[in-house]
């Protein structure tokens, strides 16, 4: 115990005597200097603003290996969704959501699974990952009219010419905006045309992504996207996620 100054002039004027922790004052110096070390390290490592509300929102990549049902309505449209093959814990809660992104691995569309998780990360150029998106899709035109109208034009072959896989290529010169992509197209038996885009990575180890844009029956969009590796099956690819979109459809 200690006598401060205060203290000591009390004492001179005949007042009382308080005692004083001598380690008070380090003690709250110390709580001080904790607090601004934590707020540091909550700065520089803890999440992002965007990460909370990611959080908060669902957003955040939370693959799951539960396949309970979630009964989800998209712009009217219904569908049932396994969990399992959903990429975020908002795809879960059943209601109204505007789009439903899910995930599968090729080619048998086998859901996530801890066993299969770093095949499900893999961005390499051999991975056998698509991700697959429902939504909301209200545009005047069809990705498929907007290539018959706008980009094939542009191709050096705006007829096309023989392709891998079976499907037909169109190339495009330098300027046009096309020039680092290869666009395919394909008649299906169905009738419609499959139109698929491959846009080169910058980094050659991650391979192109393949990208589909179409609509389906009842105006949903569908957006699927793979490695180019997984091209040469893409019309099985094709017909096997259309079959298991339709197995979301409540029965009547």
């Amino acid at each position: 115990m200690k006598i401060d100054q205060r203290d000591a002039d009390a004492a001179l004027m005949g007042g009382d005597v308080h005692p004083h922790s001598s380690w008070l004052l380090p003690l709250i110096v110390l709580l001080v200097a904790v607090a601004i070390g934590v707020g540091v390290y909550v700065f520089l490592a803890g999440p992002t603003v965007e990460d909370m509300q990611g959080n908060l929102q669902g957003n955040t990549y939370s693959p799951t290996v539960d396949p309970s049902i979630a009964e989800i309505t998209v712009d009217g449209a219904s569908f049932r969704i396994p969990g399992n093959l959903t990429m975020y814990r908002r795809s879960r809660s059943s209601g109204d959501q505007e789009d439903i992104p899910m995930h599968a691995l090729l080619p048998d569309f086998a859901p996530w699974s801890p066993a299969t998780a770093s095949a499900f990360s893999s961005n390499m150029a051999d991975a056998r990952v698509i991700r697959f998106t429902l939504a909301i899709d209200r545009a005047r035109l069809t990705y498929e009219d907007k290539f018959e109208r706008g980009i094939k034009p542009l191709a050096d072959n705006p007829d096309g010419e023989a392709g891998p896989f079976g499907l037909t290529q169109y190339k495009f010169s330098q300027g046009t905006g096309y020039e680092n992509t290869e666009w395919f197209s394909a008649h299906l038996e169905d009738g419609t045309e499959l139109v698929m885009r491959c846009d080169a990575s910058a980094t050659p180890d991650f391979g192109s992504n393949c990208i589909r844009v179409t609509r389906l029956r009842d105006n949903i969009g569908l957006t699927y996207r793979f490695k180019r590796s997984q091209l040469a099956g893409w019309k099985e690819t094709d017909h096997k996620l259309k079959t298991l979109i339709e197995s979301f459809r409540p029965k009547k």
